[in-house]
């Protein structure tokens, strides 16, 4: 099968990644733009950064060469129709955080940013979901989890009748209250704002690395909510044994969390990997499948980051 030429372009709030790759294991060209997630930046300037994107990872190569046009865009849907001249498609961010977390099929992915929910891919490029069913119905062990977590902390001290610890006084200063009675008011005032709760983990982050054991407590029961969303991938699809590997903010809370999860995902006979490479190549891992009808294999995998390494420190690609 001769070599096809496609484009994969991923894109957040604050940055537009765009990859020009063929069928064979090489990423060819990159362009990169500045935010293209409409809900940050709006439909226009998220358009535009999109395009800017492909137009260099493009470069001299003639739109007639190239087949497809992938984008994984989270809130881009407003921007289309794309005028970017190629057969397009959007996707939501799993299928390229999954590959650009394991570079193969049949592992488990949790995403855990503001929200969570784990994600598995087989061999045809299928994918299963668990979880992801939002701040009232779900995300477990997600920032908002951690951040509502540590509120019921503080709470419940003040309900016993006992100061605030040190998580506490970091949750009243959060929403700007002084005492604890207040701060049910403040929380539902604000309307539950999923993103203000899930702000606090950070903090909570800070305290753990800190040695604060309220704060640690938190995270071993957001790091047992992961564990659990990854046990019922596993049991669903058979996969005992299936790397997993952690994604999005929650990751950036490093062995605080990562030690409590490796241990739990342990008892339930999976092991937790750091994630292989980035959401841009992932998404190029999954279009290649998605074209030759298979999904990469280690080989390829490594061969497209290679050449995309190559490229993005300015090296032509051999």
């Amino acid at each position: 099968m001769d070599a096809m030429l496609f484009v994969c372009v991923d894109g957040g709030g604050t940055k537009t990644e765009a990859l020009l790759a063929d069928t064979c294991g090489h990423v060819l060209g990159r362009g990169l733009a500045g935010g293209s997630n409409a809900l940050s930046v709006g439909v226009e300037q998220a358009r535009q950064a999109c395009l800017a994107a492909i137009r260099g990872a493009l470069g001299e190569t003639g739109l007639d060469a190239v087949c497809r046009l992938e984008l994984f865009i989270p809130g881009f849907s407003s921007c289309l129709p794309l005028e970017a001249g190629l057969p397009c498609e959007l996707h939501g961010d799993s299928p390229n955080a999954y590959f650009g977390a394991l570079g193969q099929p049949d592992g488990i992915v949790l995403l855990a940013g503001t929200g969570s929910f784990a994600v598995s891919f087989d061999a045809q490029g299928r994918e299963t979901t668990v979880g992801g069913w939002g701040p009232w119905l779900g995300d477990e062990g997600s920032g908002y989890d951690v951040g509502r977590r540590a509120v019921t902390h503080t709470l419940r001290r003040y309900d016993a009748g006992r100061p605030p610890t040190a998580l506490g006084r970091a949750v009243l200063a959060h929403y700007g209250v002084e005492e604890a009675s207040r701060l049910v008011h403040a929380v539902y005032h604000g309307g539950c704002d999923r993103r203000l709760m899930a702000a606090l983990c950070p903090t909570v982050g800070d305290l753990a690395r800190s040695g604060d054991r309220d704060a640690l407590g938190v995270l071993r029961q957001a790091a047992e909510s992961l564990a659990k969303l990854a046990d019922v991938l596993q049991k669903r699809r058979r996969l005992r044994g299936a790397p997993v590997a952690l994604t999005g903010g929650m990751s950036r809370l490093g062995d605080a969390l990562l030690r409590p999860l490796a241990m739990a995902l342990d008892r339930r006979g999976m092991r937790l990997q750091a994630p292989m490479y980035n959401p841009a190549v992932g998404g190029v891992l999954y279009t290649c499948g998605r074209l030759t009808g298979v999904m990469p294999n280690a080989q390829t995998a490594q061969r497209y980051y290679e050449t995309y390494l190559n490229i993005a420190r300015g090296q032509h690609t051999p």
